[in-house]
């Protein structure tokens, strides 16, 4: 298997995200919701929710994007105003209650580092004694086994659950303050004017050949 060029592939996305930025640094997003479901199906009336294919693939291509380049997602369909104040209100209630809920996942993950690591300390701590005083070895042991991977969980927590956590709020972030906008597709187009269009009230040119007399 071929060696992925890690150069090459942030080259590649750093083309990608200026090609799809418009004349104000927008990353412009666009989205077909014609032939989709629209809304989630378990959703009710006064609290619809866009179906979760649309949101998936909204932060399919908007993941790639870093956070502090400003969104516009183009929604594609023929919609009244009513439909798209309801979209968008969907959108951003939805995005709303993410960010909610990453945010306690980050003070959850924060109690977690913490407790874990005074604990680890903790149990180290009374090893470190038993171990000075060489009082039940087996036990001992056990404290250094505890301990040790207590620390090592709230390692794992700082280092590894955290950044990825962050991560996700600021994508959800920028989907939250994100410009959403309709465009409308005509089917088909409005046929061109005649080049040369009859007007039966014109004045007749003077240097027109005048009619045959009878």
């Amino acid at each position: 298997m071929e060696k992925i060029n890690r150069k090459q592939v942030k080259e590649e996305l750093l083309q990608y995200i200026d090609r799809i930025r418009d004349e104000n640094g927008n990353a412009v997003v666009e989205v077909a919701l014609e032939g989709v479901t629209l809304y989630d199906p378990l959703s009710v009336k006064g609290e619809k929710d866009l179906s979760g294919e649309i949101y998936d693939y909204i932060e399919a291509q908007t993941n790639v994007i870093p956070a502090e380049v400003p969104l516009r997602v183009r929604l594609h369909g023929d919609f009244s105003e009513e439909e798209q104040a309801e979209i968008k209100a969907s959108m951003h209630r939805h995005y709303t209650m993410k960010a909610y809920d990453i945010s306690w996942d980050l003070v959850a993950n924060f109690r977690k580092m913490l407790l874990l690591a005074l604990f680890g300390a903790a149990v180290l701590a009374v090893y470190l004694f038993l171990a000075i005083t060489g009082r039940n070895a087996f036990f001992t042991e056990i404290l250094s086994i505890v301990g040790s991977f207590s620390l090592w969980e709230a390692a794992d927590a700082f280092l590894l659950e955290r950044p990825h956590l962050r991560r996700e709020f600021r994508n959800n972030r920028q989907n939250l303050t994100q410009t959403v906008e309709f465009v409308r597709d005509d089917a088909e187009a409005t046929p061109a004017p005649s080049a040369e269009p009859t007007d039966p009230t014109a004045e007749t040119d003077p240097t027109d050949p005048a009619p045959p007399q009878e």
